[in-house]
């Protein structure tokens, strides 16, 4: 059957309109609570008490879950259409091309080098940082959001939990696309149900038990936090309908009257700023149909498809994951002069200087650091 006219399937080489602008977006809403987070830790008068602002960094970072759900299970799928099977291995060192080398340089610099700079350390670390070893091996295991859940935040490095997450996706999910075949659709939702019977059972036995409820109790309720695999496997479910060419579904989905309702959604729910039930799935599910929208439509109804925001979404990993360095930065050389601002003002200029700061450190890290391996990862 040949394809709807209303979508577009991938082809190779694979590149999706839109969605670099929609990394930079995401990664916007993680820069804008982690300033108003560091200006409350600073003493100095911050928005972080909002709902709003709390949301929109929580669900920046389900934003970038949902976007790697859905362009891995693109590119897996696009290969074994092509290819007629997925080398996994090639999958394992592209994955690591990409992301390890930024990685372990932000978790070395901030577990060793850091917590010396006396700048730094007179506004950050007030002492050695605490269970150093366990960190550290944690890190380097590529588990550091077990570090989080166990241990707590490391300044400057607590935004890797999200890579750990992405990781531990990435180490299973080419397997379950390979074994599940045709019946993909069937098996990606029944490991999403039995995700959240798992998640309800860990809560409802973590408030049962309080108000001691035990080492490994409070550990696996902790972490459910910071592992969101939830949020990745709905990514991927609006890639297997475009392979599949569900276009009954894919029809329904890509009406410009869901686009509206979706995108509508998400800005009341983030203006509401208040958690719900499932509010995390939900989140996730909205994102997803945006995303297939922007990716696939051929009339989405919104662009976010510009040369300027094409290159500020490539540098959107450096942006994740230098941002607090350069937010510090901004507030110890800037802070009494934007305190003296009018709040509105305050609040634009912070955010301005910080994000201008983190594109120069991302700019460094992409030319300096990551395009070389970028360039290795594709020719394998």
């Amino acid at each position: 059957m040949p394809d709807a006219t209303f979508y577009r399937r991938p082809s190779g080489p694979v590149y999706f309109p839109n969605l670099n602008g929609l990394r930079f977006v995401a990664a916007v809403l993680v820069i804008i609570n982690h300033i108003e987070q560091q200006r409350l830790f600073h003493g100095r008068p911050s928005l972080s008490a909002w709902p709003v602002v709390q949301r929109i960094g929580d669900e920046g970072v389900t934003l970038f879950f949902v976007l790697s759900g859905f362009l891995i299970t693109c590119l897996l799928l696009l290969e074994q259409e092509q290819t007629g099977q997925l080398a996994v291995g090639q999958f394992y060192k592209r994955r690591a091309l990409r992301i390890w080398p930024l990685y372990y340089a932000v978790v070395a610099v901030a577990l060793l080098v850091l917590p010396h700079v006396p700048l730094l350390r007179e506004n950050f670390f007030s002492a050695a940082i605490p269970q150093l070893p366990e960190k550290a091996l944690l890190h380097v295991l590529l588990l550091p959001n077990v570090a989080l859940a166990l241990y707590g935040g490391i300044p400057f490095l607590s935004q890797a939990w999200s890579i750990g997450t992405e990781e531990q996706f990435y180490l299973v999910w080419p397997w379950v696309l390979r074994q599940a075949g045709a019946r993909v659709l069937p098996v990606v939702g029944g490991i999403f149900l039995l995700l959240m019977v798992a998640q309800r059972v860990i809560v409802v036995a973590f408030h049962a038990a309080q108000p001691a409820p035990g080492l490994v109790l409070g550990f696996a309720f902790n972490f459910l936090y910071f592992f969101r695999l939830d949020c990745l496997v709905i990514g991927a479910v609006p890639a297997i309908l475009l392979f599949q060419r569900r276009t009954a579904v894919l029809r329904w989905l890509m009406a410009p009257v869901t686009q509206w309702l979706c995108l509508l959604t998400v800005l009341g729910l983030l203006g509401w700023g208040r958690v719900f039930p499932l509010h995390e799935q939900v989140y996730a599910a909205l994102f997803a149909v945006l995303i297939l929208n922007l990716a696939a439509a051929a009339k989405p109804i919104i662009s976010l498809e510009n040369s300027w925001l094409n290159y500020l979404g490539k540098l959107s990993y450096g942006l994740y994951m230098l941002h607090y360095l350069a937010v510090a930065l901004v507030l110890i050389w800037l802070g009494p002069w934007l305190d003296a601002q009018v709040g509105w003002l305050r609040w634009l200029l912070t955010l301005l200087a910080s994000l201008g700061l983190s594109v120069l450190l991302a700019m460094a890290s992409y030319y300096g650091l990551e395009r070389p391996f970028l360039r290795r990862k594709r020719r394998s």
